[in-house]
């Protein structure tokens, strides 16, 4: 088993858990998505924990360069990133499941066993999404995304940009308080809090 993640505590954390749960377990540690890659090309993992936020890493693209060394390999990202923008992408990109950095030791150990037999583990809302992206029912960050206006889509653009209201006012004509008003109805659809979530998002589903 490999763990890629480069914050020594967790890395504890995670091997400990690991071994609880497959005693007779070997674990092998990379501290960025470098030295991962390497050890993938030398060994045969059945299992790979992986943070998503690795130096030398590139978010979701880095599921399909594990692929590229080891297609069989089963994949549990554990992540502190928000799991309603983060999760759908890289299980989309063929991760096997997704688990927050808070959750419990148990529910660590449950992720782990279903993605060794071959479940996808996520939390059941992120479940429901991807039931929703299956069947083509709302709630799916596609259909979320299709919820906003070309005018919306224009102001979310200019705003991950690093426009201010005013200048996004100026730039399409209009006042600053509609900009304004656009941009907490773009928040609302999308389900996100601010700039930097709003700018993950689009990248992520763009």
């Amino acid at each position: 088993m490999l763990i890629a993640e480069d914050h020594p505590l967790l890395i504890i954390g995670i091997e400990s858990m690991l071994m609880e749960s497959i005693p007779d377990a070997t674990v092998f540690k990379a501290a960025d998505f470098n030295k991962a890659l390497n050890l993938l090309e030398k060994y045969t993992f059945d299992l790979l924990v992986m943070d998503i936020n690795l130096p030398h890493g590139d978010k979701v693209g880095m599921i399909e360069a594990v692929r590229l060394k080891q297609p069989n390999i089963l994949i549990l990202v554990c992540s502190s990133y928000e799991e309603h923008l983060y999760a759908l992408p890289f299980l989309k990109a063929g991760a096997n499941g997704y688990i927050s950095k808070t959750a419990s030791s148990e529910e660590f150990k449950t992720a782990v066993e279903y993605v060794l037999n071959s479940k996808i583990y996520a939390s059941p809302a992120i479940l429901n999404k991807m039931f929703g992206i299956l069947f083509n029912t709302k709630g799916s960050d596609s259909s979320a995304l299709d919820e906003l206006s070309v005018k919306e889509v224009e102001i979310a653009k200019l705003l991950t940009k690093g426009f201010s209201t005013k200048e996004i006012g100026k730039h399409i004509n209009l006042s600053a308080s509609s900009i304004s008003t656009y941009k907490s109805k773009i928040f609302e659809k999308l389900g996100v809090n601010n700039i930097i979530e709003l700018t993950t998002y689009l990248e992520l589903n763009s």
